[in-house]
C-alpha cells in the first residue's frame, strides 16, 4: 500500500513538473512574441508615421515662407513646433519599444545610450560600468537583459526618490551575466514582499522578478540600513567570455 502511494504521488510530482515545463516554454514564447511585436510597431512608426509627420512638417515650413501675415507666420511657427514635439515623442516611444542600438552594436552600446539618456532626462547622477568583456549574446538574451536594465530604472525614477544610481553589468568568473543596480533612495519596505508591492501596483520588481526566473536566473533584493535599494540579477549566460 505504501509502495503504490509513493508512486501516485511521485507520478504527480513528474505530472507537476511537466506542467511547469509547459508553462515555462510557453511564457518564454510570449516573451519572445511580444519583442516582435514590438519590433514591429517601432519599425512601423518610425518608417512611416514618422517620416509623414516630417513631410508634413517641411510643407508646413514652404508654406510659412509664402505667407506675408505675420500672425499667421507665428501660427504656422507653432503648429510646426508642436509637430516636432510629436515627432521626438514617437522617436523616444520608438526606443523604448526597441532599443535602436542593439541589434547593430549590441547590449553593451544599447545599455550605456538607455543610461545616459535616462540620467540626463530625469536629473540623476548615475555611475555606469560595463564590462569590456561583455561581449555579444543570443538576441533573445541581449534584449531581456536590456529590458531587466530599462525595468529597472523605470522603478528608481518612479518609487526610489533617488540622486544618485550606480549601475554595473559584468560577466562572472562562470560566465554569467551580472546586473547589479543601487540607488540612494528611501529604499523598500521591511520586510521586503513581492506580493506586497504586487498588491500596491508596483509591478516593476515583479516584472523583472518574472523575467529572471524564465531565463534561470537569480534575484536579489535589499534595503541596507543607511537607505537605498540594491537589485542584483545573475542569469546564466551560453557564451563564455570573448
Amino acid at each position: 500500500m505504501n509502495r503504490q502511494l509513493l508512486d501516485r504521488l511521485r507520478q504527480q510530482v513528474e505530472a507537476l513538473d511537466q506542467l511547469n515545463l509547459a508553462l515555462q516554454a510557453a511564457q518564454l514564447r510570449l516573451m519572445t512574441e511580444r519583442e516582435e511585436e514590438r519590433k514591429f510597431l517601432a519599425r512601423e512608426l518610425h518608417d512611416q508615421v514618422i517620416q509623414d509627420l516630417l513631410s508634413f512638417n517641411y510643407r508646413l515650413e514652404d508654406i510659412e515662407s509664402e505667407v506675408d501675415d505675420e500672425a499667421q507666420q507665428h501660427e504656422l511657427a507653432a503648429v510646426r513646433e508642436s509637430v516636432r514635439s510629436v515627432v521626438a515623442d514617437l522617436r523616444q516611444l520608438c526606443s523604448d519599444l526597441r532599443p535602436p542600438t542593439i541589434d547593430a552594436h549590441g547590449l553593451k552600446a544599447a545599455i550605456r545610450s538607455l543610461a545616459e539618456e535616462w540620467a540626463e532626462r530625469h536629473h540623476i547622477q548615475l555611475d555606469l560600468r560595463i564590462d569590456p568583456n561583455l561581449g555579444r549574446l543570443p538576441e533573445a538574451l541581449e534584449l531581456s537583459i536590456f529590458r531587466i536594465v530599462q525595468e529597472g530604472l523605470n522603478n528608481i525614477r518612479k518609487h526610489a526618490a533617488a540622486r544618485q544610481v550606480s549601475l554595473r553589468v559584468e560577466r562572472t568568473s562562470t560566465a554569467s551575466i551580472l546586473v547589479r543596480l543601487m540607488d540612494d533612495g528611501q529604499g523598500l519596505p521591511k520586510p521586503f514582499d513581492l506580493a506586497e508591492l504586487s498588491a500596491a501596483r508596483h509591478f516593476g520588481l515583479l516584472g523583472i522578478s518574472e523575467r529572471v526566473a524564465l531565463l534561470g536566473g537569480t534575484m536579489q533584493v535589499e534595503s541596507p540600513t543607511e537607505g537605498g535599494t540594491i537589485l542584483q540579477v545573475e542569469i546564466p549566460s551560453p557564451y563564455p567570455s570573448v
